[in-house]
């Protein structure tokens, strides 16, 4: 059984307590530890949205993932998942309205530490996924998007995480269709820090990622970017 639930960073506290766990939930979400890092766990279709990112001046063929917020900052990608610092970028929504995105220069790492959020894994066995991230805008079809996850030190439990990132499939008429999974980016304990690397594309979107304990009752929690 996979829970898809958003929690907040203020049930950190929460997620620490030892708490009973139905059997069937353990059953059904076991640990991750055999899994190799980006092992795709789970699939499904999104269609992007009618919007438009514009980049000096051209539309480009970004598909604009649903959530997606302009307003956010957002970190541009290269084909190598590096970030890179362009000129000038818009948003053009379907109703016609242009905005100008907030892209962080490469060169900011104060901006990009920002990136930096909390997530929580209760011990229950199951499936959590954790509040969005920053903004993540593919310039090519080949981007992919890197994770990094700590532990915090005074977790008692071991967390699994998975990325979020975008798998094109292309249509026997003609177009795509973009499939959002999450891969594999491994477990740790308290103290303890991962990654690992998820293919993205050319798609605007936010990174999450999804996250279970691995050591029911007992939960854990960390930060992720």
């Amino acid at each position: 059984m996979k829970i898809k639930t958003t929690l907040s960073t203020v049930a950190v506290v929460g997620a620490l307590v030892a708490v009973g766990a139905p059997a069937s939930a353990a059953e059904l979400s076991p640990p991750l530890e055999s899994l190799p890092i980006g092992t795709e766990m789970s699939a499904e279709g999104i269609e992007p949205t009618g919007d438009k990112v514009v980049i000096d001046g051209e539309v480009t063929d970004i598909a604009v993932m649903p959530g997606f917020d302009p307003a956010a900052p957002a970190v541009v990608l290269d084909e190598n998942g590096q970030p890179v610092t362009v000129g000038e970028i818009s948003f053009i929504s379907e109703e016609g309205e242009t905005h100008q995105l907030a892209a962080v220069p490469s060169t900011n790492r104060a901006a990009l530490a920002s990136c930096w959020k909390g997530w929580v894994a209760p011990g229950t066995g199951t499936w959590y996924t954790s509040v969005p991230g920053c903004s993540v805008i593919g310039i090519s079809a080949d981007t992919t998007v890197g994770y990094d996850w700590t532990v915090d030190f005074n977790s008692l439990g071991t967390g699994c995480l998975q990325g979020k990132g975008y798998k094109a499939r292309h249509l026997p008429g003609g177009g795509n269709v973009w499939d959002e999974y999450y891969g594999s980016l491994g477990c740790g304990g308290g103290g303890s820090s991962g990654g690992g690397v998820i293919k993205w594309g050319n798609v605007a979107s936010t990174k999450q990622v999804q996250m279970m304990s691995a050591s029911t009752p007992v939960g854990a929690a960390g930060m992720f970017q």
